[in-house]
């Protein structure tokens, strides 16, 4: 079975009827059949913490009637992940991996060693950034087959270099689904 892990953009876009919600709703009734897996990553708490209340319950309500949509943890980390929390520690491969997204994906201004850690601004604004980082490792270390968005500014632009980089599979919705067809037969 094809598993993919859908970014939370996937979910805003199904939850919203937005332009990629039909791939995504297929997917989901994909899932329903048995012919995929689809989870999303414990980060999607941290992508809503901004959203409006509206569009929260919105998206949670969505994601509520679609049980067959898992959660996986992503890697511990200080500063992001709660103590007791789901996220867990990972082996040096996923480390490694990890290290490489954050290369790939975040500024210098967010990348260790550059952060100012005393600055809450800093500490709020890195935290939203590193939430991609958090989402392609949990998928990673999740161990699945494709991650699905549209986020074209980071992780769509620059998917050639995360799969050279770490060996995660980047698509958008309309080839998550193609994908699955091509997958099933």
């Amino acid at each position: 079975m094809l598993r993919l892990t859908l970014d939370t953009s996937s979910v805003i876009h199904a939850a919203q009827a937005q332009p990629h919600g039909p791939q995504v709703d297929e997917l989901v009734d994909l899932a329903r059949a048995g012919r995929v897996g689809l989870w999303i990553t414990e980060a999607f708490t941290v992508d809503q913490e901004q959203a409006p209340a509206d569009k929260h319950q919105r998206n949670l309500a969505w994601l509520s009637a679609r049980p067959t949509i898992g959660r996986i943890p992503g890697p511990f980390r200080f500063g992001y992940s709660t103590w007791g929390g789901p996220d867990v520690f990972t082996d040096a491969d996923h480390a490694a991996a990890d290290a490489a997204l954050r290369e790939l994906l975040l500024p210098e201004r967010f990348q260790p060693g550059h952060l100012d850690e005393a600055d809450p601004a800093a500490r709020a604004a890195n935290r939203r950034k590193v939430t991609d980082v958090q989402h392609l490792t949990a998928h990673r270390m999740a161990g699945h087959d494709a991650f699905v968005t549209s986020d074209h500014d980071d992780l769509l632009r620059k998917r050639d270099a995360i799969r050279d980089r770490t060996g995660i599979v980047v698509v958008d919705p309309l080839e998550a689904v193609q994908l699955a067809h091509t997958h099933a037969t």
